[in-house]
């Protein structure tokens, strides 16, 4: 055993990757301190890069372990994990990928943690896993989740990596924008979509791998910005409500998807029948390999979604009256336009809005160009997606 931690364990590590610093400088503060560092996020996303980023930048003494290796399989019990200790006893930082591979690993965490073994483990893996009942039962008050998302625009555009119209079709994960060629982004999200779907829902949830799920999340995916029911979408496919919610439940848990509720004050008000929630996949990529044909307007609002998305913790919105609004989030409202000229209905939207909800304080348009035509202020896209 021993021998095979040896060969896979790593303890020296080289700057790999293009660095996330926006997602390191939000971490490392917390290796001094004692929590169980999480990470999660949708598959392919840059993970194990960033637990590899911030090994090399530790000052202590770091392993990184790989649960998902081969070498492993008749391994995957607590053992494995007490062999690991006792191997690099004197190392600080213990950085486990794949960690739901080995059944019971919350628990034989909350021991260590709560012995005060004085040992700093940082964990990532399957998402799925790491949202599930027991993890957030057996380690309540026990760690600091972060997490992780394909690059923002703001990420690599510094860097010259991408341009914005590459961007806005393909997306921002890792391997697909490091790779030049059409043909082959195109295959690698194709990929992504149906690794995401086996290893993340079907394994999991343990059902069947139908063609019915699988309609269901390319509907949603290429249809990005999607308002819809769980009743309505159960009609459009032909299946039950409760097999319907269902499903959206395992996309949005598997990263594929997020959603934005409509917005109200009154609790009341949010579940009344028809007030269906707006669903955006989590990179444009995705809806562009999927679908058949989307409209550039579509793609605009996705990037302004996922940027709010990965940005802001409290629940993003979208709200309509006689017009519509986008987005509302920390008493923001925006509409977004891609076209040159802004509609008059996305004016009147922001319009109505102001008139009838004295709480939301500020109302903008994301737009192509900056047009300063109204009296709500225009913003660039391209500069809202780099904005703090």
């Amino acid at each position: 055993m021993q021998e095979i931690i040896e060969s896979v364990a790593i303890t020296e590590f080289k700057s790999s990757g293009i660095l996330r610093e926006e997602y390191l400088n939000k971490i490392e503060p917390w290796l001094s301190r004692p929590e169980i560092i999480i990470i999660k996020g949708i598959r392919r996303c840059g993970k194990s890069t960033i637990l590899r980023q911030i090994a090399t930048r530790a000052k202590k003494k770091s392993v990184y372990i790989n649960f998902d290796d081969y070498r492993f399989l008749k391994h995957l019990d607590i053992s494995l994990l007490e062999e690991v200790l006792k191997k690099f006893k004197d190392y600080d930082y213990y950085f486990f990928d794949e960690i739901q591979k080995i059944k019971g690993f919350e628990s034989w965490l909350r021991t260590y943690y709560d012995i005060q073994a004085h040992k700093k483990f940082i964990i990532s893996g399957s998402n799925i896993s790491l949202f599930s009942p027991s993890l957030a039962t057996v380690l309540t008050g026990r760690n600091i989740t972060f997490e992780i998302f394909p690059f923002s625009y703001s990420e690599i555009s510094a860097k010259n990596i991408v341009n914005f119209e590459d961007y806005l079709l393909y997306g921002g994960f890792p391997e697909v924008v490091l790779e030049k060629d059409i043909e082959k982004k195109k295959q690698l999200l194709l990929q992504y979509f149906n690794d995401i779907l086996l290893r993340d829902v079907f394994e999991r949830y343990s059902i069947v791998a139908t063609q019915q799920f699988k309609a269901l999340a390319q509907y949603i995916l290429s249809n990005t910005g999607l308002k819809i029911s769980s009743n309505k979408l159960a009609k459009e496919l032909g299946i039950n409500p409760r097999s319907a919610e269902n499903y959206l439940s395992y996309l949005i848990d598997s990263y594929l998807i997020f959603e934005a509720p409509f917005f109200s004050y009154s609790a009341k008000t949010k579940y009344i029948m028809g007030r269906a929630s707006k669903y955006y996949a989590i990179d444009n990529g995705l809806t562009n390999v999927l679908s058949q044909r989307v409209s550039k307007g579509h793609l605009f609002e996705a990037l302004v979604a996922q940027k709010l998305r990965r940005n802001n913790k409290e629940q993003l919105y979208y709200w309509s009256g006689k017009n519509e609004v986008d987005f509302i989030y920390n008493e923001k409202a925006i509409n977004v336009v891609s076209s040159e000229n802004a509609p008059q209905r996305e004016y009147k939207g922001l319009k109505e809005l102001q008139l009838e909800n004295k709480h939301i304080k500020e109302f903008m348009l994301v737009t192509k160009m900056s047009k300063n035509d109204g009296e709500f202020r225009n913003i660039p896209i391209e500069e809202f997606l780099i904005s703090g």
